[in-house]
């Protein structure tokens, strides 16, 4: 399962490190389980990124992924805020912002994009 989250999801191109972004909590939490699970990346090791637009309230948002993943504070990358661009969907669709689940691996990362080209 964590490789399709990766291939939807996931960054694939660039010398970075493995990067997941996605607003539904479940599916970043499935993700976490297959870093420790496959790789032994423990949740303690991870940075997290977070966008919200400007309408939503910081705190509201940063203390809802903490308290979902169970994660510090101190994880996170300073909040980046977006102007909203009219009327939209996206209140519903990314309520708390969206998530970034950053591991400085590239080593990593390459090793999870062999794995899904592999697939048949």
């Amino acid at each position: 399962m964590g490789l399709g989250l990766y291939w939807g999801e996931g960054s694939k191109r660039g010398k970075g490190g493995v990067r997941l972004c996605n607003t539904d909590v479940r599916l970043i939490q499935k993700f976490i389980v297959f870093l420790d699970k496959n790789f032994g990346i423990k949740k303690n090791k991870l940075k997290f990124g977070l966008q919200i637009f400007q309408d939503l309230s910081r705190n509201d948002a940063l203390n809802y992924w903490i308290l979902k993943l169970k994660v510090k504070e101190s994880q996170f990358y300073k909040i980046i805020v977006s102007k909203v661009r009219g009327e939209g969907t996206y209140k519903y669709k990314s309520e708390y912002g969206v998530l970034t689940v950053h591991f400085n691996n590239s080593r990593l990362k390459a090793l999870i994009c062999k794995q899904i080209d592999n697939i048949d």
